[in-house]
């Protein structure tokens, strides 16, 4: 079958699947299980086309049909990154879906026609914009994604909490979307009354440097960052993830705020020219990542609900994912090198996320299947009953905590070298550097946490948890799949570094791009994608990192610990943990998740005015207005034009009433009346 054919056929398969479930949502397991078959049907071709377009280069479909008078064609295009994009979207979502399985039948009381058929058509939404040629059937496809997203994040529609979540991610998002409106008519009134992609690229050309060129990219940027969830304008983020099930908070976190990365890349990297625009904006771009992930990161540090210190974590990653976007846009007319480096590394990252921020997610969705509580301080010991999601939740937070040889090491260990040695001809980057690092840091303190609380110690109830196993099957193996792919893309980094460096290839103008070989090589020499990863930044070799060596390495180092333990034959002795002599119960003298961290957590109040913060994230409370009598009156619309409306209606209905007398004669009276009073009109017309 042919790319264009896939593709399109990736497109029905997701549409057909969202009626089926449908039509047998009220079979729950089976509702499942055809969504995965439909999933796993469309990730297939998506997965076929992507690595094509990779490979060989773009693939197009359509045009498709035409709005006429509007300059909009629906055109379907994969180059390399929209081939990334669609492996990602695919793999995430075959997990999620999986996943979600047996996890979705916790929700007794709810309707799961309301879930699989919108969670289809949401990898529907995302597909189609990550192929869409054509700004407007960009927005179209993005408000669909969007809309999709908000139905399942209000899934649960007993919960209050959750219907506010969803209230403000919907009017947040479609703010963000009508600036992104306004710059593309912008552009289009500049690019020749076009919509398609080369038209906005030829308009932002037009522009030049004028200012209306920054105001367009300022409208862009607003858009992509709400949609990536970057502070501030990220502030759904915290309410909405939670909210969702577990497996939609892993296709948000883990695919859909990729989705403003993708922007930011089609915008300010492909379409915008390299010049000084790139030099600016490449610095508030990377000033906005900085900052993401200092104040994300530091306010997950403090929370207690499991998924709520993940989401204010995804807040902090993308953080890093802006910072290496930023950095290659600005040093684009400086340094090709370094750019490019960024780019790849800010790509990485983000595969890297999609795994492990996706399989944080279902583990803390594990953790409630069998708990029923997200709060830590409720939680503990946990790794008795759920062996296999405790060592994945381990895979997953080693990842994110940037330890080698997790995946999450490899990508934040190139964007420090793109910051550092950046920060050499701009100095600013290399304090953007420095604050990645101390926040890695941070990542792994919260994530201490995040694992101590819950997996290890001692349950801090009277009774254990009301199951004594781990969860089903179909739950523990998307995990594992998550997990071993956090593994992979740590132990070959050269294999990612090579896929990645083709999908950046169509984004720069040709020739820009130096050679693969000039840019890294192999750790030891050679072109083995097991010897590791070696990086040259314009000036030689200047870092170089072998995962499988550091892997076999402390692997020996662990069995020859492990054997010496043995050979010494030490007594062990178990005993009852002793409270200074209290007689203190387990619960008592529990640890709680609100104890870590006390002194740092301290340090990190703020006051402004009147008002006292917990932490780095502003929580003020919005100013009181002013509630004036005649204000209430005058927006009282029901008293001013409904009610009065209603009136009128319902007194000239009755006056029509009275004129049905119940008399034979009166009727065709009235008939003739009618046909008389219509032949005048047409007389009238007539002349």
């Amino acid at each position: 079958m042919s790319s264009e054919q896939l593709l399109l056929s990736s497109f029905a398969v997701l549409l057909i699947g969202a009626g089926l479930t449908a039509l047998v949502g009220k079979a729950r397991r089976a509702a499942g299980y055809l969504a995965l078959l439909t999933m796993a049907l469309a990730a297939a071709g998506l997965c076929v086309v992507g690595v094509r377009a990779l490979l060989w280069g773009p693939i197009q479909v359509g045009p498709l049909f035409s709005v006429s008078g509007l300059g909009a064609t629906l055109t379907l295009r994969v180059d390399g990154l929209g081939g990334l994009f669609l492996i990602v979207i695919s793999f995430v979502g075959v997990c999620a879906t999986l996943y979600s399985i047996d996890y979705m039948l916790i929700y007794r009381e709810e309707d799961l026609r309301r879930y699989y058929p919108f969670f289809l058509l949401f990898v529907l939404g995302m597909v189609g914009v990550v192929t869409s040629w054509d700004m407007f059937f960009f927005f179209v496809f993005w408000e669909f994604m969007t809309l999709a997203s908000y139905l399942l994040v209000v899934f649960e529609k007993s919960s209050a909490v959750n219907l506010r979540a969803g209230i403000k991610y919907f009017v947040m998002t479609h703010v963000a979307t009508a600036f992104m409106l306004v710059a593309a008519i912008l552009l289009w009134r500049v690019g020749g009354a076009s919509f398609a992609f080369p038209a906005m690229k030829s308009g932002l050309q037009a522009l030049g440097g004028s200012p209306l060129l920054h105001v367009v990219l300022a409208f862009f940027l607003i858009g992509f960052a709400t949609k990536a969830g970057v502070f501030p304008f990220g502030d759904w983020l915290p309410d909405a993830h939670p909210a969702a099930p577990s497996g939609v908070s892993a296709m948000l976190s883990g695919v859909m705020i990729k989705m403003g990365v993708y922007g930011v890349l089609r915008v300010f990297v492909w379409m915008l020219p390299i010049s000084h625009a790139s030099l600016i904006w490449g610095g508030v771009i990377a000033t906005a990542g900085a900052v993401s992930l200092f104040v994300g990161t530091l306010t997950a540090l403090t929370q207690t609900d499991a998924k709520r210190l993940l989401a204010f974590h995804s807040i902090g990653q993308m953080g890093y994912i802006w910072l290496g976007l930023g950095t290659a846009i600005a040093f684009m007319p400086i340094a090709a090198p370094v750019a490019v480096v960024a780019l790849i590394a800010s790509l990485y990252h983000m595969i890297n996320h999609a795994c492990f921020k996706s399989l944080l997610f279902l583990s803390a969705g594990s953790i409630l299947h069998r708990t029923g509580t997200r709060d830590l301080n409720q939680l503990g010991g946990l790794r008795k009953f759920m062996p296999l999601t405790a060592v994945t939740a381990l895979a997953a937070s080693l990842a994110i905590s940037g330890i080698p040889p997790m995946n999450g090491f490899a990508s934040k260990w190139m964007l420090y070298q793109v910051t550092l040695l950046g920060g050499a001809d701009v100095p600013m980057y290399l304090v953007f550097g420095l604050v990645a690092l101390f926040i890695s840091g941070v990542t792994l303190a919260s994530f201490m946490k995040f694992m101590a609380t819950s997996f290890w110690g001692s349950w801090p109830g009277k009774e254990p948890p009301r199951a004594t196993r781990d969860v089903p099957s179909t739950m523990q193996a998307s995990q594992v799949i998550l997990a071993l792919a956090c593994v992979a893309l740590g132990i070959v980094p050269l294999a990612a570094v090579w896929g990645l460096f083709r999908a950046v290839s169509p984004l720069v103008p040709v020739g820009y791009q130096p050679a693969f070989a000039s840019l890294f090589q192999s750790a030891q020499g050679g072109s083995a994608i097991w010897r590791g990863l070696g990086t040259n930044l314009g000036e030689g070799l200047a870092t170089a990192w072998g995962p499988i060596v550091v892997l076999i390495a402390g692997l020996l180092c662990l069995l020859i610990a492990n054997r010496i333990y043995h050979l010494g034959h030490a007594p062990v002795r178990t005993s009852e943990t002793w409270y200074s002599g209290e007689a203190l119960t387990a619960r008592q003298g529990h640890y709680w998740a609100s104890s870590f961290y006390l002194p740092f957590e301290d340090f990190l109040r703020m006051r402004i005015g009147r008002h006292r913060t917990s932490g780095v994230y502003p929580r003020l409370p919005l100013p009181r207005l002013p509630d004036p009598e005649s204000l209430r009156r005058a927006l009282d619309l029901d008293n001013r034009f409904y009610y009065p409306l209603v009136r009128w209606g319902a007194g000239l209905l009755e006056r029509l009433r009275e004129t049905h007398v119940g008399i034979p004669q009166v009727y065709v009276l009235w008939m003739v009346g009618g046909t008389v009073l219509a032949v005048i009109v047409l007389f009238s017309l007539s002349h």
